[in-house]
C-alpha cells in the first residue's frame, strides 16, 4: 500500500520492537511517525538478547540485522544440576541454520539506527517525551514534549510499543501484574572452554541459571530470591565464581572470570485488553514475561511482524479502523494466551526445588530426550510461536 497523504502513523517507542515496527511500515510505502524519549535510538545498553529464529527472520527482511558481534547457537542443553533428567535441542535436528542468536542490545539498536535512517516515508523523532494519547472514533490525537515545546498530531494508528506504565495504564487501563519471587542476576563470565555455540539452561537449588554464548564468553542469568541475588551481588570475584561453579557444575568448564553483575526484578504484566479506538499496544507494552523461556522480545516482534502484515495489506481507509484492530487481536490472540501461559507454567515447574517437582521434572526431560518429533515442535513453539 503506498499512499503519501495518509496522516502517518504514529509508532511510540523506538526501542527494538517499536523501531521494527516502524520501518516494516515504512518500507510498505507507508508515512510514519516514530517518537523516542531518548536523544538517540543508540544505546549505551549492553544488555544480552537471546532472539530467537522467527526474529532473525524479521529483521533481516527488514535489513535490520546485524553482519557482526552476533553469536548463532545451534544446541540448547536443557538438565537439571543433582538430579536425573536432561535433553539436547538441536538445529540440525529441527531443519534450521539456528535455533538463536545471542547479541547486545546496543549492536542492534546501532543496526536500526542506521537503516531508518535511510528509509523514505521514516521521520524519527528523538527527545520526544509523550504525554497523552487520546484515543477518538475518526483518528487518535498524540500530545508529547520536545525542547521545551507542547506538540501534537491527529493520526489514524498510535502504536505503544514503550513499556511504560503510566502511559500505558492511561489509554489501556492498568495491567494485570503478577511479581515473581524471583529476581534476575545478569553477569558475564569466561570459561577455560570455548563458549562456541552451545546455549545451557540448568535448574538447580539456587535457582535456573541460563549460560548464552556471546563471543568468547557466556552471559550468565542467575535466577533467585531477591536477598540471594543481593548477596551474589556482594561476593567477591573468587566466592562468586566459586559458588556459581558448585551451582551449575563443570559442563561448561571452569569458570574463570566475572564482570558486570547486576540484578532486575521479575514480574508478569499483560493488558487485558490491547486496543482502543485507533491505538494498540505491542511488546513490552502489551506484555512482559519471566525470562526463563526467552519469549519476552520475541513474542513483541511477532506482534510486530502480524501488524506489518495486517496494515500494509488492507487499504489506506482501514488503517486503524475496528475492523483491523479486531483483527489483530484475533490473530495475535493464540500466540499470547498459550505464550504467556507456557512462560508462566515453566516458572512454576522450573523454579520449584520440592523433591516430587524436581521428580516430575526430571521424568519430562527424560521423555523429551526420547521423543524426536515432541523435540522438533517444542523447538518450533520456541522459534516462531504457538
Amino acid at each position: 500500500m503506498d499512499d503519501t497523504n495518509q496522516a502517518p502513523i504514529i509508532v511510540i517507542g523506538g526501542g527494538p520492537v517499536g523501531a521494527a515496527t516502524a520501518l516494516g511500515l515504512a518500507r510498505q510505502g507507508l508515512q510514519v511517525h516514530l517518537l523516542e524519549s531518548r536523544p538517540t535510538l543508540r544505546a549505551d545498553d549492553r544488555r544480552t538478547l537471546a532472539l530467537a529464529a522467527g526474529s532473525q527472520h524479521l529483521l533481516a527482511q527488514l535489513g535490520a540485522w546485524p553482519s557482526v558481534a552476533v553469536t548463532p547457537i545451534h544446541d540448547i542443553h536443557i538438565s537439571q544440576r543433582h538430579r536425573f533428567g536432561q535433553t539436547v535441542l538441536t538445529a540440525q535436528e529441527a531443519g534450521m541454520p539456528a535455533l538463536g542468536h545471542v547479541l547486545r542490545y546496543n549492536t542492534l539498536m546501532e543496526k536500526f539506527s542506521e537503516v531508518v535512517q535511510e528509509t523514505p516515508g521514516l521521520c524519527v523523532e528523538t527527545g520526544a517525551e509523550v504525554t497523552a494519547v487520546i484515543p477518538g472514533n475518526a483518528r487518535a490525537e498524540v500530545v508529547w514534549q520536545c525542547q521545551g515545546q507542547e506538540r501534537r498530531a491527529k493520526t489514524p494508528l498510535a502504536i505503544l510499543a514503550d513499556g511504560g506504565r503510566a502511559l500505558t495504564a492511561q489509554v489501556f487501563g492498568a495491567a494485570r501484574e503478577k511479581p515473581y519471587a524471583q529476581v534476575a542476576l545478569v553477569a558475564q563470565v569466561e570459561t577455560d572452554q570455548v563458549a562456541g555455540n552451545l546455549a545451557y539452561e540448568r535448574f538447580t537449588s539456587e535457582g535456573p541459571i541460563a549460560l548464552l554464548p556471546l563471543g568468547q564468553s557466556y552471559t550468565v542469568v542467575w535466577t533467585g530470591t531477591k536477598d540471594r541475588v543481593e548477596a551474589r551481588l556482594l561476593w567477591s570475584e573468587a566466592e562468586f565464581l566459586e559458588r556459581l561453579q558448585e551451582a551449575f557444575g563443570r559442563r561448561a568448564g571452569r569458570f574463570l572470570r566475572v564482570a558486570g553483575r547486576s540484578w532486575f526484578p521479575l514480574a508478569l504484566k499483560v493488558l487485558p485488553s490491547v486496543i482502543r479506538p485507533h491505538c494498540v499496544a505491542i511488546g513490552n507494552a502489551a506484555q512482559t514475561m519471566h525470562p526463563v523461556a526467552g519469549q519476552g522480545l520475541n513474542m513483541g516482534l511477532r506482534d510486530a511482524a502480524q501488524l506489518i502484515q495486517l496494515v500494509t495489506r488492507d487499504s489506506s481507509a482501514d488503517v486503524g479502523s475496528g475492523a483491523q484492530l479486531q483483527r489483530f487481536v484475533a490473530l495475535r490472540q493464540r500466540d499470547r494466551r498459550w505464550g504467556i501461559a507456557f512462560t508462566h507454567s515453566l516458572v512454576g515447574v522450573f523454579s520449584n526445588d520440592w523433591p516430587v517437582v524436581t521428580q516430575g521434572r526430571g521424568w519430562a526431560l527424560a521423555a523429551l530426550n526420547g521423543l524426536p518429533g515432541m523435540r522438533r515442535a517444542l523447538t518450533r513453539v520456541m522459534s516462531f510461536g504457538f
